[in-house]
C-alpha cells in the first residue's frame, strides 16, 4: 500500500510528460526509425522464403487481431462507424493492400536504401502533385523547387543504375514498384485531407476491410510459402509489419502532430530517407555507390525544402 503514492506520482509524471512539447519530438524520432525500419525489415523479410502475400497476410491478420477490440463493435453496430463504406474501400484498397504489396514486391527486387528513398523521399512530389489535380491546392514556389530537387535526386538515382557496365533489370523494376508504392501512399494522404477524416477511424476502417477483403483470397487463391518459413522469420514480421507498423506508428505520429505541430513534424520526417539508407548499409551491409549517394542527398534536400515551405494556396 506504501508505494501507491509513488506510483501515483510516476503515472502523473508520464501524463505531463505526454502533454509536452519535448514529448511530441521523442516520438517524432520514434516515427521516424519506424518509417525509415520499414523498408530494411521488408528486405530481410524478402530474402526468407515467405512470399510478399504471406508477410501482407501477417501485417494485416496480426493489425486486424490486436486492434479487433475497437473495429469489431463498429462492424455489428453500424451507428457506430465514421468511414463510409466507399471511403473504407478506397483506404483499404491504397494503405491496406496495394501499399504494403507494392513496396514488399519493390524491396524484393531492389535495395532497401532505394526503397527508403523512393517511397518517403518521393512522396511529397506525389502528394503535391495528387492535391493539385484533386483538389486544386497551388504549391508555393518553395515547395516547386523542393520537388524539382526531388525529381533530380529520382533521375540521378536512375541514371546511376542505367549508365553501368551490365544494367541489372531486376533492381531497376524493383525501383519502378517502389515508385508505384509510394504514389499509391500518396494518393491515399490526399484522400485523408479531402475528406477531413480521423486517423484512428481510418486505421480501423483500414485494418478491418482490408482483412475482410484480403485474407480470404489470401488462404484460398495465393501463393503461400509461409510453411517453409521460420518461426522467427514470421514473428518478426506479423509483430513488426502488424504492431509496430500499422498500430504503433500511427498513433506517435498523431500524438506528434498534436504535441509540435504537423510543420514540425513534417520537417523532420524529412530524415526518413537518409536514416533508411544508413540503416541499409549498417544493418543489410548494402553498397552505396557515388550517384546512388548523391541522389538520395538531392531527394533528402528536397522534402527538407519542402516540408519547411508555407502551406499551399487555397483553391480558387
Amino acid at each position: 500500500m506504501g508505494q501507491a503514492p509513488g506510483v501515483w506520482a510516476n503515472m502523473g509524471a508520464m501524463n505531463t510528460f505526454l502533454r509536452s512539447p519535448e514529448a511530441g519530438y521523442v516520438l517524432a524520432a520514434v516515427t521516424l526509425l519506424i518509417w525509415a525500419s520499414f523498408v530494411v525489415v521488408s528486405r530481410v523479410g524478402g530474402q526468407t522464403p515467405l512470399t510478399i502475400f504471406d508477410i501482407a497476410a501477417l501485417r494485416i491478420g496480426t493489425a486486424a487481431l490486436v486492434l479487433s477490440p475497437w473495429w469489431v463493435p463498429r462492424l455489428v453496430r453500424a451507428s457506430t462507424r465514421r468511414l463510409t463504406w466507399t471511403q473504407s474501400l478506397l483506404f483499404a484498397g491504397l494503405a491496406g493492400i496495394g501499399y504494403p504489396l507494392l513496396a514488399y514486391a519493390g524491396v524484393k527486387f531492389a535495395p532497401a536504401s532505394h526503397g527508403a528513398v523512393l517511397i518517403s523521399g518521393v512522396l511529397p512530389m506525389f502528394t503535391a502533385l495528387l492535391a493539385l489535380m484533386l483538389m486544386g491546392e497551388r504549391p508555393s514556389p518553395t515547395r516547386i523547387a523542393g520537388l524539382v530537387l526531388i525529381t533530380a535526386g529520382v533521375a540521378t538515382l536512375f541514371g546511376s543504375q542505367l549508365t553501368g557496365a551490365v544494367v541489372d533489370a531486376r533492381v531497376v523494376t524493383g525501383d519502378l514498384i517502389l515508385l508505384a508504392a509510394s504514389f499509391t501512399w500518396g494518393l491515399f494522404t490526399v484522400l485523408l485531407k479531402r475528406w477531413a477524416v480521423r486517423a484512428f477511424d481510418v486505421t480501423l476502417g483500414v485494418v478491418a476491410v482490408s482483412a475482410m477483403l484480403y485474407l480470404p483470397v489470401y488462404l484460398v487463391l495465393l501463393p503461400k510459402n509461409i510453411a517453409a518459413a521460420t518461426m522467427p522469420q514470421i514473428a518478426l514480421q506479423a509483430v513488426f509489419q502488424g504492431v509496430v507498423v500499422v498500430c504503433v506508428a500511427l498513433w506517435t505520429y498523431t500524438k506528434a502532430a498534436e504535441l509540435i505541430g504537423p510543420v514540425r513534424l513534417v520537417i523532420m520526417l524529412a530524415g526518413v530517407p537518409v536514416v533508411g539508407v544508413l540503416l541499409s548499409v549498417g544493418l543489410l551491409g548494402e553498397t552505396l555507390g557515388i550517384g546512388a549517394a548523391l541522389g538520395a542527398t538531392l531527394v533528402f534536400l528536397g522534402a527538407l525544402l519542402g516540408a519547411m515551405a508555407r502551406p499551399p494556396s487555397p483553391p480558387k
